[in-house]
């Protein structure tokens, strides 16, 4: 298993990578989806977060082999669905470093693998509407 980053030059290294699509497949992880949403929300804000998430997760899949198709790849339900859980962890977690931010929302959110069972009374990871369009929550709103 590898490490995320937790500091703020590796975590400077690890976006850059991921940005540049030289980031290997193996580290791009359920644990770095998180980290890389959390280090955009704290620079960026939900809007401009969802919009870095959505851009570089296409290109980083494309670089990787992998197709962003209505079956596979990026999911907007999903990334829209977590942008705004880790704002709603920001708000309620200010004043925090972006850095101790990071982590604390991946020890937060990494065990929570079921998280969108709370929000949808749907299978949201295989829904193929939910991949290509933002789909509200059905049964409790985000925080």
């Amino acid at each position: 298993m590898t490490l995320l980053p937790s500091t703020e030059p590796e975590i400077e290294d690890f976006l850059a990578a991921f940005e540049g699509c030289t980031l290997p497949k193996v580290r791009w992880t359920h644990g770095a989806h998180l980290l890389t949403g959390a280090c955009y929300v704290h620079a960026l804000g939900e809007h401009a977060a969802i919009d870095q998430m959505r851009t570089y997760v296409r290109r980083y899949n494309e670089s990787v082999g992998t197709q962003n198709t209505e079956t596979s790849g990026y999911h907007e339900t999903i990334t829209i669905a977590w942008i705004k859980l880790l704002t709603g962890l920001l708000r309620r977690s200010q004043p925090i470093e972006r850095a101790a931010f990071a982590t604390l929302a991946v020890e937060h959110f990494s065990p929570q693998r079921d998280i969108f069972k709370r929000h949808y009374d749907f299978d949201l990871v295989s829904s193929r509407q939910a991949r290509l369009q933002w789909v509200e929550p059905t049964l409790q709103p985000l925080d």
